[in-house]
Protein backbone atom coordinates (compact mmCIF):
# COMPACT_ATOMS: atom_id res chain seq x y z
CA UNK A 1 0.00 0.00 0.00
CA UNK A 2 3.06 2.08 0.82
CA UNK A 3 4.33 1.72 -2.49
CA UNK A 4 1.28 2.39 -4.46
CA UNK A 5 1.25 5.97 -2.77
CA UNK A 6 4.34 6.73 -2.89
CA UNK A 7 4.13 5.85 -6.79
CA UNK A 8 1.22 8.10 -7.08
CA UNK A 9 2.83 10.84 -5.41
CA UNK A 10 5.73 10.73 -7.26
CA UNK A 11 3.55 10.45 -10.71
CA UNK A 12 2.00 14.23 -9.27
CA UNK A 13 5.31 15.48 -8.95
CA UNK A 14 6.45 14.29 -12.11
CA UNK A 15 3.41 15.60 -13.68
CA UNK A 16 3.64 18.63 -12.10
CA UNK A 17 7.27 19.66 -13.23
CA UNK A 18 6.38 18.48 -16.68
CA UNK A 19 3.41 21.46 -16.75
CA UNK A 20 5.92 23.67 -14.64
CA UNK A 21 8.79 23.08 -17.49
CA UNK A 22 5.78 23.84 -20.49
CA UNK A 23 4.97 26.71 -18.88
CA UNK A 24 8.34 28.62 -18.27
CA UNK A 25 8.71 27.26 -22.27
CA UNK A 26 5.96 29.41 -23.25
CA UNK A 27 6.72 32.35 -21.18
CA UNK A 28 10.33 31.77 -22.83
CA UNK A 29 8.96 32.21 -26.02
CA UNK A 30 6.66 34.59 -25.23
CA UNK A 31 9.26 36.59 -23.47
CA UNK A 32 11.84 36.36 -26.88
CA UNK A 33 9.07 37.16 -29.66
CA UNK A 34 8.58 40.36 -27.30
CA UNK A 35 11.81 41.21 -27.34
CA UNK A 36 12.08 40.25 -31.09
CA UNK A 37 9.41 42.79 -31.74
CA UNK A 38 11.41 45.49 -29.83
CA UNK A 39 14.29 44.80 -31.82
CA UNK A 40 12.53 45.36 -35.07
CA UNK A 41 10.32 48.42 -33.64
CA UNK A 42 13.68 50.12 -32.44
CA UNK A 43 15.60 49.09 -36.09
CA UNK A 44 12.63 50.32 -37.75
CA UNK A 45 11.97 53.67 -35.64
CA UNK A 46 15.82 54.92 -35.50
CA UNK A 47 16.18 55.37 -39.14
CA UNK A 48 19.27 57.07 -40.40
CA UNK A 49 19.62 60.42 -42.48
CA UNK A 50 22.55 60.75 -45.01
CA UNK A 51 24.95 63.76 -44.58
CA UNK A 52 28.05 65.20 -46.55
CA UNK A 53 31.06 65.99 -45.45
CA UNK A 54 34.14 66.96 -46.31
CA UNK A 55 36.36 64.20 -46.57
CA UNK A 56 33.30 61.33 -46.08
CA UNK A 57 29.95 60.65 -45.65
CA UNK A 58 27.97 60.10 -43.10
CA UNK A 59 24.79 58.41 -41.31
CA UNK A 60 22.89 60.48 -38.13
CA UNK A 61 20.57 58.25 -36.38
CA UNK A 62 17.40 60.33 -36.04
CA UNK A 63 16.13 59.08 -33.04
CA UNK A 64 19.68 59.53 -30.72
CA UNK A 65 21.61 61.81 -33.08
CA UNK A 66 24.47 59.70 -32.75
CA UNK A 67 27.18 59.35 -36.10
CA UNK A 68 28.68 57.11 -37.92
CA UNK A 69 31.14 57.68 -40.36
CA UNK A 70 31.29 56.14 -44.22
CA UNK A 71 35.40 56.81 -44.68
CA UNK A 72 36.69 57.46 -48.03
CA UNK A 73 38.79 53.51 -48.46
CA UNK A 74 35.40 51.69 -48.04
CA UNK A 75 34.92 49.14 -50.54
CA UNK A 76 31.93 49.87 -53.47
CA UNK A 77 29.50 46.54 -52.47
CA UNK A 78 29.38 47.77 -48.88
CA UNK A 79 28.51 50.98 -49.22
CA UNK A 80 26.37 50.47 -51.87
CA UNK A 81 24.49 48.37 -49.30
CA UNK A 82 24.40 51.16 -46.71
CA UNK A 83 23.30 54.04 -48.94
CA UNK A 84 20.45 51.68 -50.41
CA UNK A 85 19.33 51.47 -46.85
CA UNK A 86 19.74 54.51 -45.61
CA UNK A 87 17.93 56.26 -48.64
CA UNK A 88 15.78 53.71 -48.95
CA UNK A 89 16.41 54.13 -52.81
CA UNK A 90 17.92 52.23 -55.50
CA UNK A 91 21.07 53.27 -57.40
CA UNK A 92 19.57 54.50 -60.93
CA UNK A 93 23.21 54.00 -62.53
CA UNK A 94 26.38 52.40 -62.58
CA UNK A 95 29.63 52.96 -65.06
CA UNK A 96 32.89 53.55 -65.53
CA UNK A 97 34.77 57.01 -67.15
CA UNK A 98 37.99 56.15 -68.46
CA UNK A 99 39.18 59.88 -69.46
CA UNK A 100 39.35 61.50 -65.99
CA UNK A 101 42.79 62.96 -65.25
CA UNK A 102 42.78 60.23 -61.83
CA UNK A 103 42.53 57.32 -64.10
CA UNK A 104 39.26 55.23 -64.32
CA UNK A 105 36.78 55.95 -62.45
CA UNK A 106 33.54 53.89 -61.27
CA UNK A 107 30.24 56.28 -60.43
CA UNK A 108 27.44 55.39 -59.32
CA UNK A 109 24.86 57.50 -58.80
CA UNK A 110 20.96 57.97 -57.13
CA UNK A 111 18.22 59.86 -57.70
CA UNK A 112 18.81 61.98 -55.52
CA UNK A 113 21.70 63.69 -57.19
CA UNK A 114 24.26 61.53 -54.91
CA UNK A 115 26.82 60.13 -56.99
CA UNK A 116 29.54 58.18 -55.44
CA UNK A 117 33.59 57.92 -57.22
CA UNK A 118 35.06 55.15 -56.67
CA UNK A 119 38.69 54.22 -57.81
CA UNK A 120 40.58 51.06 -58.13
CA UNK A 121 42.57 49.74 -55.44
CA UNK A 122 46.22 49.56 -56.85
CA UNK A 123 47.41 47.39 -54.11
CA UNK A 124 45.80 44.30 -55.26
CA UNK A 125 47.88 42.00 -56.77
CA UNK A 126 48.39 41.59 -60.78
CA UNK A 127 45.65 39.16 -61.98
CA UNK A 128 43.13 39.30 -58.86
CA UNK A 129 39.88 40.75 -59.35
CA UNK A 130 39.52 44.78 -59.24
CA UNK A 131 38.76 45.97 -55.82
CA UNK A 132 36.50 49.80 -56.07
CA UNK A 133 36.77 51.78 -53.04
CA UNK A 134 35.13 54.96 -51.99
CA UNK A 135 37.54 57.94 -52.57
CA UNK A 136 34.74 60.72 -53.71
CA UNK A 137 31.10 62.08 -53.79
CA UNK A 138 29.37 64.51 -55.92
CA UNK A 139 26.07 66.06 -55.80
CA UNK A 140 24.01 68.27 -58.17
CA UNK A 141 20.18 68.99 -58.03
CA UNK A 142 17.72 65.49 -57.34
CA UNK A 143 14.97 64.74 -58.94
CA UNK A 144 11.29 66.04 -57.92
CA UNK A 145 10.59 64.21 -54.62
CA UNK A 146 14.07 62.95 -54.01
CA UNK A 147 15.45 63.39 -50.34
CA UNK A 148 17.88 66.43 -50.64
CA UNK A 149 21.48 65.64 -49.26
CA UNK A 150 22.92 68.49 -46.64
CA UNK A 151 25.50 68.97 -44.42
CA UNK A 152 25.63 69.04 -40.48
CA UNK A 153 25.14 72.71 -41.07
CA UNK A 154 22.61 72.41 -43.44
CA UNK A 155 24.31 73.19 -46.45
CA UNK A 156 22.99 71.39 -49.69
CA UNK A 157 22.32 71.95 -53.15
CA UNK A 158 20.05 75.28 -53.65
CA UNK A 159 21.42 77.07 -50.14
CA UNK A 160 22.80 80.35 -51.04
CA UNK A 161 26.69 82.26 -51.16
CA UNK A 162 25.69 84.16 -48.21
CA UNK A 163 24.10 80.89 -45.96
CA UNK A 164 27.79 79.03 -47.29
CA UNK A 165 29.82 81.64 -45.91
CA UNK A 166 27.66 82.18 -42.93
CA UNK A 167 28.24 78.07 -42.19
CA UNK A 168 31.93 77.65 -43.45
CA UNK A 169 35.07 79.99 -44.34
CA UNK A 170 35.37 79.54 -48.16
CA UNK A 171 37.52 80.68 -51.35
CA UNK A 172 35.41 82.03 -54.46
CA UNK A 173 36.83 82.91 -57.24
CA UNK A 174 35.85 82.84 -61.10
CA UNK A 175 37.24 79.82 -63.13
CA UNK A 176 36.37 77.48 -66.17
CA UNK A 177 33.73 75.69 -64.17
CA UNK A 178 32.58 78.99 -63.39
CA UNK A 179 31.55 80.75 -60.11
CA UNK A 180 33.51 78.38 -57.95
CA UNK A 181 33.89 78.23 -54.13
CA UNK A 182 36.21 76.00 -51.77
CA UNK A 183 36.69 75.72 -47.92
CA UNK A 184 40.32 74.66 -46.49
CA UNK A 185 39.15 71.24 -45.22
CA UNK A 186 38.19 70.34 -49.28
CA UNK A 187 34.46 70.47 -49.75
CA UNK A 188 34.08 71.96 -53.43
CA UNK A 189 31.27 73.93 -54.95
CA UNK A 190 30.03 75.75 -57.98
CA UNK A 191 27.20 78.81 -57.37
CA UNK A 192 25.23 80.19 -60.15
CA UNK A 193 25.89 83.74 -59.91
CA UNK A 194 28.51 86.13 -57.85
CA UNK A 195 26.07 87.76 -55.46
CA UNK A 196 24.97 86.97 -51.80
CA UNK A 197 21.93 85.52 -53.47
CA UNK A 198 23.67 83.13 -55.82
CA UNK A 199 22.98 79.52 -55.43
CA UNK A 200 25.11 76.80 -55.50
CA UNK A 201 24.51 74.03 -57.93
CA UNK A 202 27.03 71.29 -57.31
CA UNK A 203 28.99 70.08 -54.55
CA UNK A 204 31.83 67.89 -54.14
CA UNK A 205 34.39 66.12 -51.95
CA UNK A 206 37.74 63.71 -52.70
CA UNK A 207 38.75 62.73 -55.91
CA UNK A 208 36.63 64.23 -58.91
CA UNK A 209 36.77 64.09 -62.69
CA UNK A 210 35.93 67.93 -63.47
CA UNK A 211 37.03 69.13 -67.06
CA UNK A 212 38.50 72.89 -66.70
Amino acid sequence: MKSYQILIIFSFIFISCQQQEKMNQNSNATLAAEVQKDTLNTAENNKQSLVLTFDALQLVDQITGSTNDLPFGTPLDQLIEIINNALQSKVVSIGVNTECGAGPLKMVAWSNGLTLVFQENNTKSAGSKIDWLFQGWYVDGPKEGAQKLTTMAGIGIGSTLEEMQNAYEIDVKKTSLGHEFSTAAGMNGILDGAGKEAKITHLWSGVSCNFR
